[in-house]
């Protein structure tokens, strides 16, 4: 009788050692910070603590509005915070469990009816913009539908709020050249019409802009595409993509990922412009943030500028050893995990010249 007793406290010994491990497992800190498995879902209302590729950042007040690349089944990923560091995800709604920013895709766009009304497609690269009417405008890739379903193409969607839910109305994609087009973004001067800026999905890469009516909503009618941008250095191995154009202290800065993504080689630069349609130089040589440390392959930079006037960019990064997603789910029982692009956020600072320096990586 003893021995049977005593095995029956060690099994529930066991049993809430267990327990208490998977809890604290699941509580990880919030932030940019490593988790061990990589798979967490994204839990609406909760601290963010998982996979959000191709971040971009959109400040409305006190409140920081991050989106990203859709990621465990939510189309348009969103997270909120007041201080850079703190994220958590969108809340849910009625008629929407997962707290996602965008309900279905535009009606040309490939995909797959789900239960619940919801409705799965791909989209890449998002970025949310205000504009002067007060309304918000969500530009993003995603893949036709019909004979060419390979191809990424652009579409705009709007809300009244930056979380969204986003609506797409568009018949048809913005821009959708023979071999596709992603990395959207509309870029707002202090003056004059929004601009689309975007990258031909072919090899070798360029990115062009083109100016929109004054709702950032379509084309504007009779305007031409403008090149900002193509492949120049050796490091960018034949692929520069992401693009994200900022106006600070009097220049045009046009952020961008050179290389392969899912490799180390991948990493962030950028180009001085001296206007919003072209005249871009590269004032460097090496990318502006490259592997380092725990953090390797970062890019999908996108720039804004925090409350207290400074320059920053969020973006991407896998952890050192974990580049790359899993084909398997053997990672998540190994010490590092799975490979994950997790989100961080630097500061940079212009000099007298205009040149960037990197104050902090995250």
């Amino acid at each position: 009788m003893p021995t049977e007793l005593s095995r029956l406290l060690s099994a529930v010994l066991v049993g809430l050692v267990g327990v208490l491990v998977v809890s604290l497992l699941a509580v990880s800190p919030a932030g940019a910070r490593p988790v061990k498995s990589g798979w967490e879902p994204l839990t609406p209302g909760a601290p963010y603590r998982s996979d959000f590729p191709d971040p971009s950042v959109l400040r409305v007040g006190f409140r920081y509005f991050a989106h990203a690349t859709n990621t465990h089944g939510v189309t348009l990923p969103t997270l909120i915070s007041t201080d850079l560091r703190t994220w958590r995800a969108r809340p849910a709604e009625p008629g929407n469990p997962l707290g996602d920013g965008l309900l279905r895709t535009a009606s040309w766009s490939d995909g797959v009816e789900l239960p619940g009304n919801r409705f799965r497609s791909e989209v890449w690269a998002p970025t949310v913009t205000r504009m002067r009417s007060g309304r918000y405008v969500l530009a993003y890739a995603t893949r036709v539908r019909g004979p060419h379903r390979n191809r990424m193409c652009i579409s705009i969607a709007t809300s009244r709020a930056p979380q969204g839910p986003f609506v797409d109305r568009t018949r048809r994609p913005t821009v959708c050249p023979p071999h596709g087009a992603i990395d959207p973004q509309v870029f707002k001067p202090a003056r004059g019409r929004p601009w689309l800026v975007w990258k031909v999905d072919h090899h070798p890469a360029r990115i062009f802009t083109r100016a929109m009516n004054r709702t950032g909503t379509a084309l504007l009618r009779r305007s031409r595409p403008h090149l900002l941008a193509r492949v120049a250095q050796r490091w960018e191995g034949g692929v520069i993509e992401n693009p994200g154009m900022v106006r600070y202290r009097g220049r045009y800065y046009l952020f961008y990922s050179g290389n392969h993504y899912a490799t180390r080689r991948y990493a962030i630069s950028y180009l001085v412009c001296r206007t919003v349609f072209g005249g871009c130089v590269r004032p460097r040589q090496r990318p502006l943030i490259a592997s380092r440390g725990s953090i390797a392959g970062p890019g999908g930079a996108a720039p804004f500028v925090d409350r207290a006037g400074r320059l920053r960019l969020a973006y991407h990064a896998w952890r050192h050893g974990r580049v790359g997603y899993a084909t398997s789910t053997a990672c998540r029982s190994k010490p590092g995990g799975c490979g994950q692009r997790r989100l961080y956020v630097a500061t940079v600072r212009p000099d007298r010249a205009g040149r960037l320096m990197v104050v902090r990586r995250r």
